[in-house]
């Protein structure tokens, strides 16, 4: 009965029962803990009544019971409770029958008992997170304190209430907002796995560690959520799958986050099952204290991490990367698009996969746009506004100007302007320099958020009332604030759907004919079904898919060469993909790479602001053009 206790607290609890006698035995001269005194610990802890206990130390009868439970309370006092209460170091009626306060005091990493505490991955210099920390909150006050008990049960290693708080704050953000939040469905799952860990094992299941590094701070957490919802739609269709093998919806309902509709990925023979780290990338250019990568790194050996996904912006990807190479860390970047990852080398270029389409081919197909775009003048004047201080931004403004060079006969450039990200007098002068030219065309080019004024400061331009004056962005520029600005404008003046001329080159929309909901491309009708049902329609971006991708491509690797560890992830990734130029079906397309790691023949989509009449809003769809 003794050692069935012990294991119940090992396995249910994952306590170091055995630490906890030895330590109570080591306290100062008192007597050691007796085998009937462990087992009242036991039962206690199990949270077993009295009688219960009573029965467990052997002794039967009404009258031998009442002895029995009149001894526990006794060695209770004089033996058990001091002992505790000086080893927790607080006086003995603060502990007095209170075991859950004694239970609190095992699970908390810090005192050691814990058999498999979460690891301390914070400082002042690093934000990540398996669910022990919530980056983004809604204005709901009910949802916040669920999300916040939930990360607390999480840092003392109780998953399963972690689990019950998490599925809680889900359901009532998808209630009230009408859409989930993809950080708390990672933290769900990320959960399930800790709770099932060893079920998962012994099944053979196989648990898989990879980070996420997204901008939590960029456009209120937009472009963060964006990412994750790729992220967070990839690894519950593979982990439903690992789920299944032992059975789990026996034992706790699923049905809160399992879409009605489902499919299996394809090559996952055999069950594995996917758990996401989340980082926070502060994204700015000028911070001495980003060391983001530089953290991560040394977390991974402690982590078992056996790939980054990410940076979002290039900059931060090209500081990124050299860390990343450095320790044979793979990086399957999902946004970064900057001509300069075209051109690496030696173990940057191993360890580097890019699944968004880099600038050249955007500029392009933008450039292609701008060629063929009606004017009122046979000669176009065009104005460029970028961000000097970006390599991004600065790269699809060479690229882009350079392919409409080509056609000098058509074309008038004005004097370019180079700092969005300065100050709002700045950029209205700029803008005034603009309608008093006569512009055509203006291509506005933000940065990924390293600098905060970049995209605010593109707002501005909903405030030009030009007429027949084309405004076509790069893929920074495809926002939702866009929307909101020409919708707060229509409330001022009469803006007709004629009079707004706005598009942007991107590597995927949902309507897109190639890879869209209603394409002949499966993966990506699947991917647009599950997520309607899990953030809502079209809620999904080329954000989104790029990052479904890159998880994708991994899971290639991990399903048919079962790698064990992060080298063997790399190697078997350039052997695959870049040796042997095998390709796969994702959902913004066939994903074939070179040997820098850059995607050969990239997707592009011209998309446009259009007022959709049947939901009476303005959205961004596909350009007729």
């Amino acid at each position: 009965m003794y050692s069935t206790c012990k294991k119940q607290i090992q396995v249910q609890l994952e306590i170091d029962i055995e630490l906890f006698f030895e330590r109570l035995d080591d306290l100062s001269q008192k007597k050691p803990l007796s085998k009937t005194e462990k087992m009242i610990i036991c039962g206690s802890l199990l949270g077993q009544s009295r009688q219960k206990i009573a029965d467990m130390v052997n002794l039967s009868g009404q009258n031998i019971r009442d002895l029995a439970k009149q001894n526990i309370r006794d060695r209770l006092a004089k033996s058990i409770y001091p002992k505790i209460a000086e080893l927790i170091e607080v006086e003995q009626e603060e502990i007095a029958g209170n075991w859950v306060k004694i239970l609190n005091f095992l699970v908390n990493p810090k005192h050691g008992y814990k058999l498999n505490p979460p690891p301390q991955l914070n400082n002042d210099n690093f934000q990540g997170s398996f669910g022990g920390q919530v980056f983004h909150s809604p204005s709901n006050q009910e949802i916040v304190k669920l999300q916040i008990e939930a990360a607390r049960f999480y840092q003392q290693g109780l998953y399963y209430q972690a689990l019950k708080c998490f599925l809680d704050a889900w359901e009532k953000e998808l209630a009230i907002y009408g859409v989930g939040n993809p950080e708390i469905l990672i933290y769900i799952n990320n959960c399930l796995l800790e709770y099932k860990k060893s079920l998962l094992q012994e099944r053979g299941v196989k648990i898989y560690t990879l980070a996420v590094v997204v901008p939590f701070y960029h456009n209120q957490g937009q472009v963060a959520a964006e990412t994750l919802r790729g992220v967070a739609q990839i690894q519950l269709q593979v982990n439903l799958q690992g789920f299944k093998a032992i059975s789990l919806e026996e034992e706790i309902s699923l049905a809160q986050i399992k879409p009605k509709m489902f499919f299996s990925l394809h090559d996952l023979a055999s069950p594995l099952a996917l758990q996401i780290f989340i980082v926070n990338d502060p994204n700015n250019l000028y911070d001495p204290y980003n060391q983001t990568a530089e953290n991560l790194v040394q977390l991974a050996p402690k982590l078992n991490l056996l790939a980054v996904i990410g940076h979002y912006s290039s900059e931060m990807t090209t500081k990124a990367l050299d860390f990343y190479a450095k320790h044979g860390i793979l990086l399957v970047n999902s946004s970064s698009t900057s001509n300069e990852f075209s051109l690496l080398t030696g173990g940057e270029a191993l360890s580097f996969f890019r699944l968004t389409t880099p600038d050249c081919f955007n500029a392009k197909r933008l450039a292609e746009y701008l060629l063929n775009a009606p004017s009122k003048s046979t000669r176009k004047k065009v104005a460029i506004i970028y961000n000097q201080n970006s390599s991004y931004s600065q790269s699809y403004k060479t690229s882009v100007k350079g392919y409409l060079e080509q056609h000098q006969e058509q074309f008038t450039f004005l004097e370019e302007c180079g700092y969005i990200s300065g100050n709002y007098a700045q950029i209205q002068a700029y803008l005034e320099n603009i309608k008093q030219n006569g512009v055509d065309q203006i291509i506005i080019i933000p940065d990924g958020g390293i600098e905060p004024s970049s995209l605010n400061n593109a707002g501005l331009i909903s405030r030009l009332n030009l007429n027949n004056c084309l405004i076509a962005g790069s893929a920074t520029f495809f926002h939702n604030n866009v929307l909101h600005w020409i919708e707060e404008q229509s409330q001022y003046r009469d803006i007709s759907p004629g009079d707004c001329q706005i598009v942007a080159c991107i590597p995927w929309h949902w309507d897109s004919q190639q890879n869209g909901s209603n394409s002949s491309n499966s993966l990506a009708q699947h991917f647009c079904q599950i997520g309607t049902q899990l953030w809502g329609e079209e809620n999904l971006t080329w954000r989104s898919a790029t990052a479904f991708d890159s998880v994708l491509v991994i899971l290639k690797i991990l399903a048919k060469d079962h790698s064990q560890d992060r080298q063997s992830l790399l190697i078997q990734m350039n052997q695959y993909f870049k040796e042997q130029s095998k390709q796969v079906k994702g959902v913004t397309g066939i994903i074939k790479f070179d040997q820098q790691g850059n995607r050969i023949n990239p997707p592009t989509e011209i998309v446009a602001v259009s007022w959709n009449e049947q939901q009476q809003k303005w959205k961004w769809e596909m350009s007729k053009q």
